[in-house]
């Protein structure tokens, strides 16, 4: 039986998984990402992670290929990251060569985001979706458009759902400039709701924090146990989200919607404004036959989409 690698590297964790040709989820790993002390140590203990696991499997698996998902903006075709804020010193690094010297397996390597989405299409909530429109809430917004199982763009900085602009005079964005959806929606612009909200509901619970000790984690936290200011961010982060997804709805009328991410933890939270906000922004003709969904897969989705992508890869 063949079975295919993924690894998903954030700016905090890498997840490696392997996953076989028939779906099935053999074995998971964690490790460190340790961005400071740069590229080349993390691919060498991917490599060595990946060897043990490995030893450690069914002999009679035969690993083809290793998907990697890698945040921001990345040359494809030669297997390295162009431009990624939260993996400093890693542009221009070799990743799939590198990777594939050490492991002598063929390397692949797609977005983050993307291979979020994939992993979705591919054994999650939007499994054989003929077309679908994911996005992960984090401490950014990604964003993917799936049409038949394979990522629609048209360059490579393609998908930055988070940097559409919904309110031209709005706030300003980590990006410089204003009114993203990013600036409602991730980890600093909850903290922008936060301190703009919380001296009118000065009996949340948040307010024993201190404000960089608040996280998406404990907001979402919070929202689940009935915290008004918590519900009050998540009810304008949902409407303001909600807006964001019917630009994407009325341009390419996907139907499926697929939320994921720490910030969709809050589900009721978050789902209501959402829809409240689709209702009233899509056209008719296509609201009738939108379905939204919470992601299924949780942390496991990067890693089983970049299974998934060198499947793909290897098969063509």
């Amino acid at each position: 039986m063949n079975g295919f690698i993924g690894v998903d590297i954030g700016g905090t964790t890498i997840n490696i998984g392997f996953v076989s040709e028939r779906k099935q989820l053999i074995h998971e790993h964690l490790i460190e990402t340790q961005p400071e002390k740069g590229p080349q140590d993390a691919i060498q203990r991917i490599s060595l992670s990946i060897r043990q696991m490995i030893a450690a499997s069914d002999e009679k698996i035969v690993f083809k290929g290793i998907g990697i998902g890698l945040p921001g903006l990345l040359d494809i075709e030669k297997g390295m990251i162009i431009e990624a804020a939260n993996l400093p010193g890693w542009q221009g690094f070799p990743v799939s060569k590198s990777l594939n010297a050490q492991t002598s397996i063929p390397v692949f390597i797609e977005n983050d985001a993307n291979l979020a989405a994939l992993g979705e299409y591919w054994m999650g909530a939007g499994a054989n979706a003929s077309s679908l429109f994911m996005i992960t809430l984090g401490s950014g917004i990604g964003g993917a458009l799936l049409i038949n199982g394979k990522v629609f763009k048209l360059h490579p900085s393609a998908g930055e759902f988070g940097h559409m602009i919904i309110e031209k005079s709005g706030a300003t964005c980590t990006c410089g400039r204003t009114g993203c959806l990013e600036t409602f929606v991730s980890k600093h612009g909850f903290l922008r709701l936060v301190k703009e909200k919380i001296p009118f509901i000065p009996h949340s619970a948040l307010n024993k924090y201190p404000i960089n000790n608040i996280s998406p984690q404990l907001i979402a936290q919070l929202a689940l146990q009935g915290d008004e200011l918590a519900n009050t961010i998540y009810h304008e982060a949902g409407e303001s989200l909600g807006i964001a997804i019917s630009n994407v709805i009325n341009l390419t009328g996907v139907n499926l919607v697929i939320i994921g991410g720490g910030i969709a933890n809050a589900w009721q939270s978050l789902y209501q404004p959402v829809m409240q906000s689709l209702r009233k922004n899509v056209f008719k003709t296509l609201i009738e036959n939108v379905q939204v969904l919470k992601a299924s897969l949780g942390e496991k989705a990067g890693f089983i989409g970049a299974a998934k992508l060198a499947a793909d890869a290897l098969s063509k």
